[in-house]
């Protein structure tokens, strides 16, 4: 076995991301719709969120989770000049269970800076 553990982590995770056999196509556009790209990444969409005591409402919850170099190395903007991610307001394309691409924007991101990964919050997008 070569590399640390930490190295044969970031490249499972981005293994399973790509080709693990749970990833989606996932299309991201910029706010001012200049740049896009299509990638792969995990997609999460159900329909249990809690309200402002904890409990257990039906509300729609929808994520994706991307990898950060992918995004980096296809010269799609993820950085401010302050080295912060800086996502919000972009535009998700992301097909559902049914296969029906739906359309989103970024609400929150969350960056995990040990694996190189990006998770993103959705909300609904609006015209």
């Amino acid at each position: 076995m070569s590399g640390s553990i930490l190295q044969l982590a970031k490249r499972d995770a981005k293994h399973f991301l790509q080709k693990g056999g749970f990833e989606e196509t996932i299309v991201l556009t910029t706010p001012s719709g200049d740049k896009s790209l299509s990638l792969t990444g995990f997609a999460t969409k159900h329909h249990i969120n809690f309200d402002t005591d904890g409990l257990p409402v039906n509300g729609k919850n929808a994520h994706v989770t991307v990898d950060e170099k992918f995004l980096v190395d296809n010269g799609y903007p993820v950085r401010n000049a302050k080295g912060e991610i800086t996502l919000l307001k972009h535009k998700v394309e992301v097909p559902d269970s049914s296969g029906v691409v739906k359309s989103y924007v970024v609400k929150e991101n969350f960056p995990d800076e040990t694996l190189g990964l990006i998770v993103l919050i959705l909300g609904d997008f609006k015209l």
